[in-house]
């Protein structure tokens, strides 16, 4: 219930708010409960440089490029087409696993990946709005929802790498945390009010 009326709230408070607020207090608590949660499971804090590194670049991918694309989305699109259009990332996980991995999709498998990938264009198609020569591609919402959901996408497939350097829960928790006050600097910076 809660991850599915995520959007239509985030929707409501984007005017009042902008980005960089929104994306950046939709997860920090989420990343507090997190680390707390796993140190008093007794999980190792991150030490070294390729820990920190690593928990680094899953913040700017997962949760920063994420969040603000996400975001930026939001402000130009609907909340029920923006949900779905997130909701396409494990097509790309699939894939990535396949290349990356090795994983193996299936004649089914790739079957369904099409019908997504085709699912997707019909959805998205319809909202672009061509007005004459006067095309912008970004400043299509769906785009960037696309764009959130591919990096979402790839930090799933990051964290087997992170996790070679870092506990996987400490780091998640520890990213959520580090993108999202790295955007309410940007906050600050941007909006004086």
């Amino acid at each position: 219930f809660f991850w599915g009326t995520a959007m239509v709230a985030m929707k409501e408070v984007l005017p009042k708010y902008g980005p960089f607020f929104v994306s950046s207090f939709r997860l920090i608590p989420a990343g507090f409960l997190l680390v707390a949660f796993a140190a008093s499971r007794g999980r190792p804090f991150p030490s070294g440089f390729n820990a920190w590194l690593s928990i680094s670049l899953f913040a700017l991918i997962d949760a920063a490029c994420f969040q603000g694309f996400l975001a930026e989305g939001l402000e130009k699109t609907s909340a029920g087409l923006g949900s779905v259009i997130i909701d396409s990332q494990p097509l790309t996980v699939a894939v990535l696993a396949a290349l990356l991995f090795g994983e193996s999709i299936g004649i089914i498998g790739a079957a369904g990946l099409v019908l997504g990938v085709v699912g997707l264009v019909l959805l998205e198609l319809p909202a672009l709005s061509f007005d004459g020569s006067d095309f912008s591609l970004w400043g299509s919402g769906e785009l960037w929802m696309l764009l959130a959901a591919q990096s979402m996408a790839v930090g799933t497939v990051m964290v087997r790498w992170v996790s070679k350097y870092s506990d996987p829960i400490m780091a998640t928790g520890w990213v959520r945390f580090k993108s999202h006050f790295n955007s309410i600097l940007l906050t600050i910076l941007c909006y004086e009010t």
